[in-house]
């Protein structure tokens, strides 16, 4: 027999002993659990606090709700701007058809300006063309009256040539009948 009568124990009662150490490790686990409980209840009333600001989130989420309600007329609006860029699209394209000619344009005006110091020496001699005109008419009389005049000096040599030739004729035939002369010719 055992000195603490063990043995008469009743076998329910020796079961229950030899658990025993089982029930305390798992007691040893339940107080390690619950030791972090006074932490969670912390946790659980700062909750509580953490509650308070629901309602200005509920405002919040209000204020969103309302302004996604307004997301039709948005999508309206997008639509009109959708229609005003096709239009304006269009239009880009016959703006770009009309000024297809610019650069043809620009090339012109560029020999255009290229020209223009000898356009600007050209125009300060056209306004002096009246006045060149005038001399050159002054010259032309002058010179169309010693034209006259040399014409009339020209018939008076033709004439004096005429009468000079018309005089050294009988001396030519004279001089034919010299001896020693040739047949003239």
């Amino acid at each position: 027999m055992s000195p603490f009568g063990i043995e008469n124990l009743p076998a329910d009662v020796v079961k229950a002993l030899q658990a025993l150490p089982q029930v305390v490790d798992r007691l040893d686990q339940v107080a390690e659990a619950t030791s972090e409980m006074a932490a969670m209840r912390a946790g659980i009333d700062g909750l509580g606090e953490d509650t308070s600001n629901l309602s200005a989130i509920g405002a919040d989420v209000r204020r969103i709700a309302e302004s996604l309600e307004q997301l039709p007329e948005i999508e309206a609006g997008v639509s009109g701007v959708r229609d005003d860029t096709t239009a304006v699209t269009e239009k880009i394209g016959v703006v770009a058809e009309t000024t297809s000619a610019l650069p043809g344009m620009d090339a012109r005006m560029a020999t255009i300006e290229d020209a223009m110091p000898t356009l600007v020496e050209v125009q300060q001699h056209l306004s002096k063309l009246p006045e060149t005109m005038e001399t050159l008419g002054t010259g032309i009389d002058r010179l169309a009256a010693l034209l006259d005049r040399l014409l009339g000096s020209m018939d008076r040599l033709d004439g004096n040539v005429n009468a000079l030739q018309a005089s050294l004729e009988p001396l030519a035939n004279l001089a034919d009948r010299l001896p020693g002369s040739g047949p003239r010719s």
